[in-house]
């Protein structure tokens, strides 16, 4: 019988070996929402819309301006007046304020932001002086006018310049057949995939069911639990009921405006395994299922006692299913645990059959409440094995042994966490994780990764690179191909020049390899083997040889310092993937930052094909400064390198950084210092480079990205001049 297990087990994960998943599910351009929702004016009132913009710690929470009409109201009163007005759903304004100007989590907005909140009669070559435009300056007004646009597209959409549901149309030199005229509607406000893009991801991280099924929250303005059910919420009657169907520790605490995005199922109303009886049977209740008992007698028979029947009334046991019977010869209707010592394994029996427990993980987190009996290896003999194996319960955080990688059970799959941000930001707390051996995982089927943004949930995480506000060139003069300047770690984008063109990166691609390595959970004390078949790659300035022997943590600082291509190779397939594997992987990952512009093409920087934007690339240094070994080590002005060849000679220099600001440039005569920096150089790309600054007097932390520059030999002057620029100018942000 055991080894009959054992060889099951074997089988399916042969079958079922690790693959790649992707990631949530994948932006669709020819549906970004339904009707229903753009429609849906009802779906929040104004104190839902007030505690929204409290949650999110907008500006806009205290924030009063005229509306339409010319009467000073509240920003939350403007939006649901307008809402209603047309009947259009409050969701929109606030993502298109997100999306415009990044009203709802920027706690510090200019003027100009404010008033051209919604971006409403704004294009990219209008000039916002011209009266036609200057009529819907304010507040109030873009709010009421993007709402107003929405009926009247609704209420004329035969016009000829009104995109339409089901008839293709170029967007952005990209054939799109908009599958919901509110698509249309949105992409005839907005004529750009990547604004579209950000509409989409803004709705989906703020108003879509994000939490996997069997997730217990409570209430952040009450005591009230709840649990995710099938995408709805259902609420736990009483502690009892909680406790005896889960752990009120793992709970996760929310909002009130994030639980109202479930609708309300049906409530958890009395304990697991609770006796019910009704006027004329008596049934146990296995969690939503009714098991009636063939009769009377075989309630007492079995072991239940009589005295604690609860009575109920038929209506009280609405919704519930009525499943199998149970007789005089069911054995553990309730479930229990058998472990046979000779063999040292566990089994879940219920109802006659066994179901193998092949990880005490499981045991100790599924069946933790389920009574234990030591019984002999013949005595399985009475009982059916089951195909399927004991599982861990939906809700459960795991973690793999082996490779550290975190999931939550999903309706029986295993959903990896993109990353801590998105962990940090689901409320989720490490002392809930169970860690699992990497076989038992590898047995579970894989779902989608989960990924949140936190820089749109809350104003202390603000991301403000995206807003689509216009960007002044107010550092001029320069022939670089395009550059920013921006705040940091906001983000406030303050001077910049053709921000949003694509262009190659060079050896800016390395970050993302070295993030991406991270993120695989490489360790950096082990060691990797040159070989030159699989990591050659163009020049060999470090001098790697057949055998020699480095350890990842110098292959990381070689990437980051002297920007060493061939260490990049050696890092990248250190994950135990193939080169285009790992590619895609960042890709995936960039997609899921919303870096829509950039995709990459290798793991080095040397291939054309890895291009980006000024915009992306600082969204994406932003991310990566979040890894403190990623920013120590483009901190670094030099390190000490070793590397040990085959016959075990050791070798050691010290590499300096590719940034000759850093040397050249005093530090006595600079008013700035580089935190980090990241540099590149292809014939393509010409010199690119990343660099986080801070000012000496004031402490402000700038992020300056430049791209194209064509004087190779000069081409940290520049990059100077911006930084000097920025850190002894008194320059307004833009937009104020």
């Amino acid at each position: 019988m055991h080894r009959k297990i054992i060889s099951y087990f074997i089988v399916v994960v042969s079958i079922l070996s690790p693959f790649h998943v992707l990631a949530q599910t994948d932006f669709n351009p020819h549906f970004i929402i339904s009707d229903p929702e753009l429609e849906d004016y009802q779906s929040w009132t104004r104190h839902d819309i007030q505690q929204f913009l409290i949650s999110r710690g907008s500006y806009l929470k205290n924030y009063a301006a005229e509306n339409v009409s010319g009467t000073i109201k509240m920003a939350s009163d403007i939006i649901y007046d307008a809402a209603q007005r047309y009947k259009i759903n409050p969701k929109f304004l606030l993502v298109t304020l997100q999306k415009e100007q990044s009203l709802i989590t920027d706690d510090t907005p200019a003027e100009k932001q404010l008033n051209w909140a919604t971006g409403y009669a704004v294009c990219d070559s209008c000039n916002l002086e011209d009266p036609k435009i200057l009529k819907f300056k304010g507040f109030g007004k873009q709010v009421d006018n993007a709402a107003g646009i929405m009926r009247w597209y609704y209420d004329n959409r035969d016009k000829d310049f009104i995109k339409k549901k089901d008839l293709a149309t170029t967007i952005d030199n990209q054939l799109i057949s908009p599958q919901s005229w509110a698509t249309a509607f949105l992409y005839t406000y907005t004529p750009h995939i990547h604004g579209n893009q950000n509409f989409w991801r803004i709705w989906n991280t703020w108003f879509e069911q994000v939490y996997p099924n069997g997730t217990l929250i409570v209430s952040a303005s009450s005591t009230e639990y709840w649990l995710i059910d099938n995408g709805q919420r259902r609420k736990f009657k009483n502690k009892t009921t909680l406790i005896t169907r889960t752990d009120p520790k793992t709970a996760v605490t929310m909002s009130e405006v994030d639980l109202s995005n479930y609708k309300i199922g049906a409530e958890i109303s009395f304990p697991n395994y609770s006796l019910l009886h009704t006027t004329d049977k008596t049934f146990l209740l296995d969690h939503d299922t009714l098991r009636p008992f063939a009769s009377e007698a075989i309630v007492g028979k079995l072991g239940f006692n009589p005295q604690e029947l609860i009575d109920v009334d038929e209506f009280e046991l609405a919704g519930l299913t009525i499943g199998s019977t149970i007789t005089a010869t069911s054995t553990a209707p309730q479930g229990v645990v058998y472990y046979i010592p000779e063999i040292k394994s566990y089994y879940f029996l219920k109802d006659n059959i066994l179901y193998p427990i092949v990880d005490k993980a499981i045991l100790t987190s599924a069946y933790k409440n389920v009574p234990i009996e030591n019984h002999k290896l013949k005595d399985l003999a009475k009982f059916e094995t089951a195909e399927r194996l004991a599982m861990f319960n939906d809700g459960t955080l795991l973690k793999d042994k082996e490779n550290q990688t975190i999931y939550v059970m999903d309706q029986g799959k295993k959903r990896p966490i993109a990353d801590d941000d998105t962990f940090i930001a689901l409320g989720y707390k490490s002392s809930n994780i169970t860690t699992a051996a990497h076989l038992t995982l590898a047995n579970i089927p894989t779902g989608e990764t989960i990924f949140l943004n936190a820089s749109l949930l809350s104003s202390r995480n603000k991301y403000l690179g995206d807003s689509r506000a216009e960007i002044p060139d107010i550092y001029t003069k320069n022939n670089l191909s395009a550059y920013l300047v921006a705040e940091y770690p906001s983000s406030r984008i303050i001077s910049g020049k053709n921000i949003d063109s694509r262009q190659p990166i060079a050896s800016l691609t390395k970050i993302l390899t070295v993030n991406e390595v991270l993120n695989n959970n490489v360790s950096l004390d082990q060691t990797t083997i040159y070989n030159p078949k699989l990591h050659a790659t163009y020049s060999n300035p470090l001098r790697f040889q057949t055998g020699d022997k480095l350890k990842n943590k110098d292959l990381l600082n070689a990437m980051m310092v002297v920007s060493n291509n061939t260490a990049s190779r050696m890092l990248a397939l250190a994950t135990k993937m193939d080169e285009t594997t790992f590619v895609e992987k960042i890709n995936k990952r960039l997609e899921e930052w919303g870096a829509d512009n950039t995709t990459i093409a290798d793991v080095t920087g040397l291939d054309e094909n890895n291009k980006s934007t000024a915009r992306d690339l600082l969204k994406i240094f932003t991310k990566v400064l979040n890894n403190d070994t990623i920013r120590v080590a483009l901190g670094q002005a030099t390190y000490p390198f070793s590397k040990t060849s085959a016959k075990n000679k050791t070798e050691k220099w010290t590499l300096h950084n590719t940034n000759q600001i850093i040397f050249k440039i005093p530090f006595a005569k600079r008013h700035y210092k580089v935190v980090a920096t990241k540099t590149g150089y292809t014939d393509e790309a010409k010199a690119t480079l990343l660099m986080l600054i801070e000012d000496k007097v004031t402490k402000k932390q700038y992020i300056v990205v430049t791209l194209g520059n064509p004087d190779y030999a000069k081409r940290f002057q520049e990059p100077h001049k911006i930084a000097e620029w920025i850190t002894t100018s008194k320059v307004s942000v833009a937009g104020n």
